[in-house]
């Protein structure tokens, strides 16, 4: 029997992926809701509905009176979005999945994180919602408060740096349009961080496996990559893939951050995630870095060249 899964977002990055993945493997029965901007055009086990999650009346009237094994919240990013959204759907959800972030840890813990590393205070004074990682850390809080309350279990997900096709965060891509473009890329000399990354089809794997397990219930995980990425094996595998080298520019940290350019990754601290929690409770296996990032890089190289 196919599960029935809730979709809210699916149709940008990890939730276009998601969508596309679960609904070529059959064993999903997939509802989407979205505002419409990025159809999923026509996918097979896949219905989609037209909604802005902030008109909660609107929202538990245009999902079908079913009862869905989960829900996964692709876009919740500011406090108070997740309690509504159980208050118009309980008792029909079994498990809420959400998408929180690996930036919700205090950047300054040295280390590898894992789930029980320390978290970032509240420092948010008058501000009711903020958004960002605080905002993904009040979301945690008012998922597990507002759960509890409702009879559902919960999933939270923390995925450090995601990276593959249809990502609209300028991180990968930025050095691949340079290169794509023939332009000179900015290159860090003296960059000491090293960061981790998860490929963005590993976390469209794990949702399939954790979406109505119990292994996953009132759980949070890591996603992360076991290899640990610096800035010189980024352009080394960059240049791999582009078949040599490309126009670069040597730079310090002190003129990156002088000149404002937006580098797309830690240059002098460490933000490395361990996602070895995951694996242990279900024997998933992360895409080899390499492989993941020389698709992406194809993907968006053929993309700034046509």
């Amino acid at each position: 029997m196919k599960k029935r899964v809730l979709v809210i977002g699916g149709s940008m990055f990890a939730g276009r992926i998601f969508s596309l993945l679960a609904s070529r493997s059959g064993a999903f029965e997939l509802h989407v809701v979205n505002r419409g901007k990025l159809p999923l055009d026509g996918l097979e086990n896949v219905t989609e509905y037209k909604c802005d999650r902030h008109a909660a009346r609107t929202f538990g009237r245009i999902v079908p009176d079913l009862e869905f094994d989960a829900l996964v919240d692709f876009c919740a990013y500011r406090a108070g979005e997740i309690a509504p959204i159980i208050e118009s759907l309980a008792p029909r959800v079994r498990q809420y999945i959400f998408i929180s972030s690996a930036e919700v840890y205090v950047p300054a813990f040295r280390g590898l994180k894992t789930e029980t590393s320390p978290l970032i205070p509240d420092p948010r004074g008058g501000e009711s919602a903020p958004s960002g990682a605080l905002g993904k850390l009040m979301l945690e809080k008012e998922l597990i408060r507002a759960a509890g309350d409702a009879g559902l279990r919960f999933t939270i997900i923390r995925p450090a740096y995601i990276y593959g096709p249809f990502n609209y965060n300028p991180r990968e891509s930025w050095y691949i349009e340079f290169i794509a473009r023939g332009h000179t890329a900015p290159v860090p000399t003296d960059a000491t961080a090293s960061f981790s990354l998860v490929y963005v089809k590993d976390i469209a794997n794990a949702l399939m496996a954790m979406a109505g397990d119990v292994r996953a219930y009132d759980e949070i995980f890591n996603i992360s990559g076991p290899e640990k990425i610096n800035y010189t094996r980024l352009i080394s595998d960059f240049e791999r893939y582009n078949g040599g080298a490309f126009a670069t520019r040597e730079i310090t940290t002190e003129l990156a951050a002088r000149e404002h350019i937006p580098m797309p990754f830690p240059m002098t601290e460490d933000y490395l995630i361990s996602g070895e929690k995951l694996t242990s409770a279900f024997g998933l296996e992360y895409t080899p870095f390499a492989e993941g990032m020389e698709n992406t890089f194809k993907t968006f190289y053929s993309l700034f060249t046509s």
